[in-house]
């Protein structure tokens, strides 16, 4: 009877356990199936903007002439300064400025002046050498006319002349060069420039192609960066570059490409492009290191959004998600966009959404086209 009894009391808790949950669950009215979900979103204003697609380069800047200034003729080294347009003089040293045609150094010239002397002395007695055979030809060319001379004497006279002739002619030569040396002693700058080595000191023997000191063209310098083929057909000559140095952190030089070598590195099989920039107030230093920015594509007035609110793209296309109104709710739609110029983590789209719409910034991995949204702050949507 006790097991029976207890079968039953198992029974009746049972049927107890069964009606609760059938009255206090199962009969509980069901929320409204016709609520719809809304999902929270930051949006931003669609707006248009300057855009550039670029290559990021490194190399070293040049100074885009330099020159070794040598003597063209031997002697002694007399002076090695500076002479200024108002007659002052500066010692050659590194860091001094120098103009093209500007006296750098002066080779002894007493040695140049004497050759002068004598190189002028000997033209003149080879002139007057020369009017006396001339004079002395045509006393005997008359005589054999008038048959008081003999020939031979006729072409001696005409063969002295021509030697006399000759003659005048080397002087003249020796003159020449004796003029050309005089003024090479006096050794001038070819460009302009500042003097950034100083082979020799005053006071020095020096022979014909010895270097006296370097002048660099520094208010024009240039940086060659190696570019890889597959940029090749994006760079021209003219278009824009930016230098930055990390002397000047903060600042950025503009450049632009003026030329690119017809053939590719046979090691590294990559295009030497060489870029020039202005460099007026001497802030850029041959050896320093340049970072480099070539611009291949650029935009003015393109609307421009954030690279991370565009999604698909690696299988479909891409796609973002704007808001429209409809009614007294906000419905996120779909959009396919195309993407022109990427910047960094800036994208331009050139078809699919226009400046002035809005669009889902924050939330779009949890939207599909048509949901309602809930327009919020970031700080909210944490």
């Amino acid at each position: 009877m006790k097991v029976i009894r207890r079968i039953l009391y198992l029974l009746a808790a049972l049927v107890l356990v069964f009606f609760t949950y059938w009255y206090g669950y199962k009969q509980k009215p069901a929320p409204d199936a016709e609520e719809k979900k809304i999902v929270p979103v930051e949006v931003e204003t669609v707006s248009t903007g300057s855009i550039e697609e670029t290559i990021q380069l490194t190399g070293w800047i040049k100074a885009k002439q330099v020159v070794d200034v040598a003597s063209k003729v031997p002697g002694r080294i007399e002076s090695l300064r500076v002479l200024s347009d108002g007659g002052d003089f500066a010692v050659v040293e590194e860091g001094v400025s120098i103009r093209k045609g500007q006296q750098l150094a002066i080779i002894d010239h007493d040695i140049y002046l004497a050759q002068l002397a004598a190189a002028t002395s000997s033209v003149t007695a080879k002139e007057v050498e020369l009017a006396d055979t001339e004079r002395e030809k045509k006393r005997i060319i008359a005589l054999y006319e008038g048959g008081s001379a003999t020939e031979q004497s006729k072409d001696k006279v005409a063969t002295a002349a021509e030697l006399a002739a000759a003659s005048l002619d080397l002087a003249k030569a020796n003159l020449e060069l004796a003029k050309l040396n005089l003024r090479e002693s006096t050794i001038v700058s070819p460009i302009n420039g500042i003097v950034t080595a100083k082979h020799i000191d005053e006071g020095n023997m020096v022979r014909a192609g010895d270097r006296i000191a370097t002048v660099a063209d520094m208010q024009n310098v240039k940086v060659i960066v190696a570019v890889a083929e597959r940029y090749g057909a994006e760079i021209s000559a003219g278009m824009p570059a930016k230098i930055r140095v990390d002397t000047f952190a903060e600042r950025q030089f503009e450049a632009k490409v003026y030329s690119i070598h017809p053939a590719l590195d046979a090691q590294t099989n990559t295009l030497q492009v060489e870029i020039h920039l202005n460099n007026e107030e001497l802030l850029l230093k041959p050896g320093m290191f340049a970072r480099v920015t070539l611009i291949t594509k650029q935009k003015a007035d393109a609307v421009v959004i954030p690279r991370d609110v565009i999604l698909g793209g690696k299988i479909g296309e891409h796609y973002v998600y704007v808001i429209e109104e409809a009614s007294d709710e906000k419905i996120a739609r779909k959009r396919f966009v195309e993407v022109g110029i990427k910047q960094a983590d800036m994208y331009e789209i050139t078809d699919g959404v226009k400046a002035g719409e809005t669009l889902v910034v924050n939330g779009m991995n949890f939207l599909i086209d048509g949901i309602s949204v809930e327009i919020v702050r970031i700080e909210d949507i944490k």
